[in-house]
């Protein structure tokens, strides 16, 4: 099979033409959501208001630090440098005005803070979006290490500030605490979960800890890869968390296993992860398959909000998604091992979703909000009411869970080594 930098490649004109608009849109929607002042990332890009929004999101902000490293690479931003490092400087605290919301003994971030003033906005203190901030942090300082070596120190530097033992809730069975309270690991959560990152993260900040290293070590590594909870979807095995913790077979919401594949680099590497990587990605496909009239290029269990439809945000899995809403960014995170999705979304785009030369003649109200909602491209639709006459505009497209469009895309045209070069080991 020829790899998806070549793909990309050989792409028609027309579906590369589409590929080309959503991949830039995937960067674009980050840099809409940005305050210009702090550089800090609002929680989600609001498709019929005003941004960015006021709140703040940590994990969010990690995102749009990678982000700048593939405006960077594609040449969308000739600043991408000085934009990283006012960021990092706004999370560290050294704008004046501008001081992020922490945990005073174990330096973890609060969740959501306000992007301007950094108070914390009635949020906990998280232990997974302060992973992500950090994991984009050292990113960013591995893709500018010769053009501005100070970002790799400043990224050091925030890693070294976090007490990273906190995390460690039971070392035996993998269980990560959630959330710091009074300088405290609380909310413990089983394996396996996105919180493989923090593991990690922890034994790059303090590797001599015997807590962490037994955390990592007898659960994480490699070689436990086959050993972590699994659930089977017909005969196919897919990782889970422990025992069902969800009362069910209990398959997890399909970005659980994106975010360790693009920014763990044991798992980005690793040929045991990538094949339960593909698991997951065929689970979430034949279990659409299941569905009824839904056309082949319709999947993608993700996270996100469902206003005005489901109720608000929710973390769709395989038998427990209200609604079935289908996530575009879903498709484009699996890439990487499934290349033929990158026409699933064309073809979402070109029958359905055409959203930037959408016209309806009848109904001008409905062209201006199909427009407004997909302004950077598909994201979430619900199948169900998109070929109704009253159609279901998501309000809004959370940041943390956008990632899995901008990082698919991203690995498709440059290959897995643009996340694995910049990963620290």
């Amino acid at each position: 099979m020829k790899n998806t930098t070549e793909l990309y490649d050989t792409l028609p004109d027309q579906v590369k033409d589409f590929f080309d608009k959503q991949y830039e849109a995937a960067y674009r929607l980050l840099e809409a959501s940005r305050h210009p002042e702090t550089g800090l990332y609002a929680d989600s890009y609001k498709t019929f208001e005003d941004n960015p929004e006021r709140k703040c999101s940590i994990a969010a902000t990690g995102v749009g630090l990678i982000g700048l490293c593939v405006a960077d690479i594609e040449g969308w931003e000739q600043d991408a440098a000085a934009k990283v490092k006012l960021t990092l400087n706004a999370a560290m605290g050294n704008i004046e005005g501008c001081r992020p919301a922490r945990d005073p003994k174990t330096g973890f971030f609060a969740h959501f803070v306000d992007m301007k003033t950094g108070e914390n906005m009635q949020s906990e203190i998280s232990t997974i979006d302060t992973s992500l901030l950090v994991a984009g942090a050292l990113f960013a300082g591995q893709h500018f290490i010769e053009k501005d070596p100070e970002i790799e120190t400043m990224a050091r530097a925030l890693l070294k500030e976090i007490d990273w033992n906190v995390i460690v809730a039971d070392k035996d069975n993998g269980s990560i605490n959630m959330v710091v309270k009074d300088g405290e690991g609380i909310m413990p959560l089983p394996a396996y979960n996105e919180y493989v990152l923090a593991a990690h993260l922890a034994l790059l900040g303090q590797p001599e800890n015997e807590a962490i290293q037994d955390l990592w070590y007898q659960n994480f590594s490699e070689d436990k890869i086959p050993d972590l909870p699994q659930v089977h979807y017909r005969d196919i095995p897919v990782l889970t968390d422990t025992n069902g913790a969800h009362g069910r077979e209990s398959f997890l919401s399909s970005f659980v296993h994106q975010f360790p594949f693009y920014l763990v680099p044991d798992y980005a590497e690793s040929p045991v992860y990538r094949d339960y990587y593909k698991n997951a990605c065929l689970a979430d496909q034949l279990k659409w398959k299941e569905l009824g009239d839904v056309p082949s290029y319709v999947w993608g269990y993700g996270a996100g909000p469902n206003d005005g439809l489901h109720g608000g945000y929710h973390a769709d899995q395989i038998n427990n998604s209200p609604g079935d809403i289908a996530s575009a960014y879903i498709v484009a995170g699996f890439l990487p091992v499934n290349p033929a999705g990158i026409y699933d979304l064309y073809a979402l785009y070109r029958l359905h979703l055409p959203f930037d030369t959408y016209e309806n003649r009848e109904d001008h109200e409905d062209e201006k909000k199909l427009r407004a909602a997909y302004r950077y491209g598909l994201h979430r639709c619900s199948w169900w009411h998109l070929e109704q006459p009253e159609r279901w505009y998501p309000t809004k497209v959370t940041l943390i869970d956008w990632s899995s469009m901008l990082y698919g895309l991203t690995a498709y045209k440059r290959g897995m080594s643009f996340f694995t070069d910049r990963l620290i080991r």
